[in-house]
């Protein structure tokens, strides 16, 4: 077990879970940073990356 990596794969999924929270729409209203379509896509990216990232980190700080 890797503790490391294990740790890191924690971060990232906390990490991305935490952006995701902070772009949901508040009272029904985009938030001001997500208005262009182009910064939404990128957005999604990055959280998507982070949580697939973290997640096989995980994996592999558990794999003995």
């Amino acid at each position: 077990m890797n503790l490391r990596e294990l740790l890191l794969g924690v971060c990232l999924v906390v990490a991305s879970s935490l952006a995701l929270w902070i772009a949901l729409p508040r009272d029904g209203q985009v938030r001001p940073f997500l208005r262009n379509d182009d910064v939404q896509a990128y957005y999604a990216v990055v959280v998507l990356g982070l949580f697939s990232v973290g997640l096989v980190n995980i994996i592999t700080g558990l794999a003995p």
